[in-house]
């Protein structure tokens, strides 16, 4: 049975080196050692995450704080500025994998979920070259750590907001990660970051599928010749 979720204002104090207090200005993905984060191979393997955490800007991590926080943490948060997160699976004597899906329960509570003033925000997976050692170890300045979390392959993305609070957000992996995963053993580790640069602001209209912009051409055809006969 899950336990209850514990507000981030509590969890300011009691987890060490916890964003504490203030809503962030832009942030995702915000919640406690209890959340639950699964890499799914095939639609039928699933591994649960054997480490989680975040890194700041100024490359400081906790080791014995599992949150994964992702954003831009301003507004008298603690500590100040961008974070990004991490994930790592054990493969053991490796998988063989044609899809992959990353499973992030992102929670509905106080000062955790989606937290934001804009309608939606981007959250973008990338590939990890720091080793899981040094990766899940106390750290105060590896900001080459925190640089390696958002950047090089692109490991899938996903357009986040209030809605997928209280439920889990599923990012397909991209091929690039799951011939990643498929080359592995033993550990396996993925970065995760919120697109800053990104112009926050309404979704785009969905783009018709190939049929249905097949079908709207024939309605356009069809109306043309029966004016033409009228």
């Amino acid at each position: 049975m899950r336990k209850a979720f514990l507000p981030l204002v509590v969890l300011g104090f009691v987890a060490v080196g916890a964003p504490a207090m203030a809503v962030p200005t832009r942030a995702i993905f915000a919640y406690t050692d209890d959340s639950i984060v699964e890499l799914v191979i095939d639609g039928a393997t699933v591994l649960q995450a054997t480490s989680t955490g975040w890194y700041s800007d100024a490359g400081f991590h906790g080791a014995s704080n599992p949150n994964y926080f992702a954003g831009l943490c301003s507004d008298a948060c603690t500590p100040e500025g961008e974070l990004r997160d991490y994930f790592v699976f054990d493969l053991g004597e490796g998988v063989s994998a044609t899809s992959a899906v990353l499973r992030l329960f992102n929670p509905s509570t106080p000062f955790a979920g989606y937290i934001s003033p804009n309608p939606s925000e981007l959250f973008t997976l990338f590939d990890v070259s720091t080793g899981v050692r040094d990766l899940v170890a106390d750290q105060s300045d590896a900001t080459d750590i925190f640089a390696d979390l958002g950047s090089g392959l692109v490991y899938g993305s996903r357009v986040v907001s209030a809605a997928d609070d209280g439920t889990y957000v599923e990012i397909a992996l991209s091929a690039a990660a799951v011939a990643s995963l498929s080359q592995a053993v033993g550990t396996w580790s993925v970065g995760g970051a919120l697109d800053l640069s990104r112009e926050p602001g309404p979704e785009p209209e969905p783009v018709p599928e190939p049929a249905t912009l097949l079908l709207l051409g024939s309605g356009l055809i069809v109306g043309r010749r029966l004016r033409r006969r009228s």
